[in-house]
């Protein structure tokens, strides 16, 4: 009896031992299916660097952007230096007129380039000398000349042997490129000029309390070298008196994908003396009046329209009897 409790025993041990060892061999497996798949791993720090959140904060134009924009932006800024400009401001201004105002902006001319134009001017100014010499000793050689005597057969005009045939006058020199001044001078007004800041690309806003300003071209431009750009506005007068103009000109800094920000920026004022007439005065005093004005001035009106009603019926009447 004593054996089989001994054996019964030993066997549950061996049973217990066995079911231990499964235990320990079936854990590992467990733990396996559990593990965080290779997709969900920290990412790497070129990921990282690829998110907006991670770019360094570029104080040039307020916001993140990778470290090569943020110093191409301040390159850009640096590089912005004063050019050339020319607006023109018609002063006064009627109200109710339309007026087109226009900005020419182009680089400072560089001392070669002034130059080159001073060289140019010099031989246009030649030229001229020459043709007008040569018209003017054309003109005294043909009051020279004794006028043909009559014959009954006139002879064909006989050739000077000695005179040379006269050289063709020299090809005029390509006239310079227009500067921001020449371009504006054509418009209405008066032609101002400054300095603002320029660069490659660049943008112009015009904006004015008591005016309806309508911009005629793309606010965001290009600025080349030897050229001139332009930014055009229909404005018109609303209200009267004095009023001002700002003109507000700024050197932007585009990415490859054609998004700008602001760098460098120009601003000025202009004081415009708004001028109204006698018709505008009147509607200006009836607008302005109180109600009681109002009803008693509609009141006249209607009652001198019910007097030449009046009259013209009498009259119409007067004529029936005499006939």
């Amino acid at each position: 009896m004593l054996r089989k409790r001994i054996f019964a025993g030993c066997a549950f041990a061996a049973i217990v031992l066995a079911l231990a060892a499964c235990g320990q061999v079936s854990e590992p497996a467990g733990s396996s299916s559990e593990e965080t798949p290779a997709a969900e791993a920290p990412a790497s720090d070129d990921v990282l660097a690829e998110a907006p959140s991670a770019y360094p904060f570029c104080a040039e134009i307020g916001r993140r952007v990778p470290p090569q924009q943020c110093e191409d932006f301040g390159r850009l800024a640096d590089d912005a230096e004063a050019g050339a400009a020319a607006f023109n401001t018609p002063d006064p201004m009627k109200r109710g007129a339309r007026h087109t105002l226009q900005l020419a902006i182009g680089f400072a001319p560089t001392p070669e380039q002034i130059a080159e134009r001073e060289r140019l001017a010099s031989e246009a100014a030649a030229l001229a000398a020459r043709q007008a010499e040569a018209e003017r000793l054309a003109r005294e050689r043909e009051a020279a000349e004794p006028a043909p005597r009559a014959t009954e057969k006139e002879a064909p005009p006989e050739e000077p042997a000695g005179d040379p045939p006269e050289p063709a006058p020299p090809a005029a020199p390509p006239p310079p490129p227009p500067t921001p001044a020449e371009t504006v001078d054509p418009l209405q007004g008066e032609t101002v000029e400054f300095q603002p800041l320029v660069g490659r690309f660049m943008s112009a806003e015009l904006t004015g309390a008591g005016f309806n300003i309508t911009p005629l071209s793309p606010p965001s431009q290009e600025v080349l070298q030897d050229s001139v750009t332009t930014w055009t506005w229909d404005v018109i007068a609303e209200q009267g008196g004095q009023r001002a103009l700002t003109l507000t000109t700024v050197v932007e800094g585009c990415t490859a994908e054609g998004q700008c920000y602001p760098l460098r920026s120009t601003s000025r004022n202009y004081a415009i003396n708004v001028t109204v007439g006698w018709l505008g005065k009147v509607q200006d005093f009836l607008t302005a009046a109180p109600d009681w004005l109002k009803l008693i001035t509609g009141a006249l009106v209607a009652l001198a329209a019910l007097a030449a009603a009046g009259f013209g019926l009498r009259n119409a009447l007067r004529g029936g009897r005499e006939s």
